[in-house]
């Protein structure tokens, strides 16, 4: 991995919130209240740390949303204190203001099948590859530009370290976007192994992906990034 490519694998990849140890907190509880016994302070420095650990694996979102019903939270956790044998109950928001109650249009006619393909071949305009995919480039222009040889990129072919586009009948076609110092993005055989789809592979790895907090999987990649990303694509493609 190149320097500028460490620098941007630390930016996109945010640091992980660590809680504090029940330890810490347990010498913490003690240092502020030394009257106390040390049952007591064990019993509460646990259960914040407890917390704490819960709260630092929630999303930024999660963890909003809790802070604004920090009320109904507080109330939740100690009606589960007062009753613990009563099976826990979802949180209740109450409604600022009156539902309304409505009905949607319902169905139209079914329509006739001339129309409904008609419908679909104006949606299903022709589309160039490259207008997807990228810039692509066969064998010769990759060993003239690249500095890729044609035997190795043979080589990367059959083992399925490439994604190759079929492009016409017989021509394979191969995104540059894939090729970092002329060699191919380590991981790319993983990730097209868990798709099983060169073309579905390609689309997947240059879409933002939630998973990867919105990064493109292919930037993932390059920086450095495989296990995640292999870890996506199969979850993202989990057969059955």
């Amino acid at each position: 991995m190149t320097a500028p490519q460490a620098r941007r694998a630390i930016i996109q990849k945010p640091a992980k919130i660590i809680g504090p140890a029940a330890a810490d907190l347990i010498a913490m509880f003690v240092d502020l209240n030394p009257a106390a016994s040390r049952e007591e302070v064990t019993q509460i420095g646990k259960l914040v740390a407890d917390f704490s650990a819960v709260a630092s694996n929630l999303s930024p979102e999660a963890r909003k949303r809790l802070t604004t019903r920090k009320a109904q939270f507080m109330a939740f956790i100690s009606h589960i204190a007062a009753e613990p044998e009563a099976a826990p109950q979802r949180l209740k928001l109450a409604a600022k203001s009156r539902s309304e109650i409505s009905q949607g249009a319902g169905l139209d006619q079914p329509l006739a099948a001339q129309e409904g393909r008609a419908r679909i071949a104006a949606y299903a305009t022709p589309t160039k590859v490259e207008d997807w995919a990228g810039c692509l480039a066969g064998p010769t222009e990759l060993e003239r530009h690249y500095g890729i040889a044609r035997s190795s990129l043979h080589a990367w072919q059959q083992r399925g370290a490439v994604i190759g586009l079929l492009v016409g009948v017989r021509k394979h076609a191969f995104p540059t976007e894939q090729f970092v110092d002329g060699r191919p993005v380590a991981g790319l055989g993983a990730v097209v192994e868990a798709i099983s789809d060169p073309r579905t592979a390609w689309l997947w790895l240059r879409e933002p992906n939630p998973g990867l907090d919105g990064a493109a999987p292919l930037t993932r990649l390059k920086a450095g990034a495989v296990g995640a990303v292999v870890d996506v694509a199969r979850a993202n493609f989990a057969k059955g």
